[in-house]
């Protein structure tokens, strides 16, 4: 235990302080210090009382408020509605016989007639799509048949200097009116000079059209143009 030392301590002090007193009590006196029997202090040792035991704590409940009381709401006894009259049932009307029901439901079947011949009549007739015209082809013609007689091409004058000759292949594409539609160069001459002076010449001319089974029909038409000096003369 941690006082035991404390005490033995406090013992041994008691008994030098005595013999302390002691011995001058006997030099006082001028008797020789005779030393007595030591006092025997018994010191006892005595528990130290333990702690009471702590209470345990215990948590506070937090007490919910009471609820507040609700007031009581009485329901109003319902009122019962006052007994309507007994109606009295009107008497169920005879059948009728079988053959009156069967003619009523023939009328508005013939009535029904007219007016599905009314929309029909009303209904616009749908016209039937046309046959398309038949394609013709064109005719190849190597012979034209002209208007009025096809002006000459004229020579050009460099052409002439430089002595050059050529024949220029010109098709002409007509209608079946015999209008020109197109004109091109099928074959050249080698001379540009030449080539155009020839087509120049065919797009002034006017042709009849081509008829094939008594109907004018489109053509073609391919022209020879020959430029030679010889033939100038």
């Amino acid at each position: 235990m941690p006082r035991m030392p404390f005490y033995l301590s406090l013992s041994l002090a008691l008994h030098a302080g005595l013999g302390w007193l002691l011995q001058g009590q006997w030099l006082a006196h001028g008797q020789p210090y005779a030393p007595s029997r030591p006092a025997v202090i018994q010191i006892s040792l005595a528990p130290l009382a333990a702690p009471p035991p702590l209470a345990p704590v215990q948590p506070q409940v937090a007490t919910t408020p009471p609820s507040p009381t609700q007031p009581s709401s009485a329901r109003p006894t319902p009122v019962k509605p006052p007994a309507k009259p007994a109606v009295a049932k009107a008497p169920a009307p005879a059948p009728r016989p079988r053959a009156l029901v069967r003619a009523e439901n023939r009328a508005p079947a013939a009535a029904a007639r007219p007016a599905s011949a009314a929309l029909a009549a009303a209904s616009p007739s749908v016209a039937a799509p046309r046959p398309a015209a038949p394609v013709v082809e064109e005719v190849l013609s190597r012979e034209p048949s002209f208007r009025q007689p096809p002006q000459q091409p004229s020579y050009p004058a460099q052409a002439r200097r430089r002595n050059q000759q050529g024949v220029v292949l010109v098709e002409v594409r007509l209608d079946a009116r015999g209008e020109q539609r197109e004109l091109r160069l099928l074959r050249s001459s080698g001379v540009d000079s030449l080539d155009r002076a020839a087509l120049t010449a065919v797009a002034g001319w006017r042709f009849h059209p081509q008829s094939q089974n008594g109907q004018a029909v489109p053509s073609r038409v391919q022209i020879p143009i020959q430029f030679a000096l010889t033939a100038s003369r």
